[in-house]
């Protein structure tokens, strides 16, 4: 897929983290670029547009990122789309939970474009069948 085609959504609470991936997606190439700051508004930006990917971090108020990858296996109009996990505390329980709940990639924070690009470009270049999430260097207690 066409990096210029891909229409991206990023959810995180933090408006200076959407920011920095904003940035870094934009720098990538990817120009259709838009920003939730949690799963409620990511929901409603997914009835109203088809997006290609969500990345969205884990720990956010009124709805998280793994209720918000629930929400989104369960829609059968969505349940084919792609969805990344970005979080800064990652434990074995947190990859399983999210391997369990149909997450197609893991980001573990801070992370820097080009691990970013390498799973964005990975999943827009495959179909919807869920990548074996990697296993952290370091976890977080």
């Amino acid at each position: 897929m066409n990096r210029r085609d891909a229409r991206l959504l990023v959810v995180d609470d933090s408006p200076s983290m959407r920011r920095v991936m904003r940035h870094v997606l934009t720098e990538l190439g990817f120009t259709q670029v838009d920003e939730a700051e949690d799963g409620v508004q990511a929901l409603e930006h997914l009835e109203a547009t088809h997006y290609d990917l969500v990345i969205s971090d884990w720990y956010m108020p009124r709805m998280s990122g793994i209720d918000l990858l629930r929400h989104v296996r369960a829609a059968p109009a969505l349940a084919q789309l792609k969805v990344l996990i970005v979080t800064g505390y990652v434990t074995q329980e947190h990859l399983v939970e999210a391997a369990q709940a149909g997450a197609d990639g893991f980001v573990i924070k801070p992370f820097i474009g080009a691990s970013l690009e390498e799973k964005v470009t990975a999943l827009l270049g495959s179909s919807r069948t869920p990548t074996p999430l990697p296993m952290p260097l370091h976890t977080h207690r």
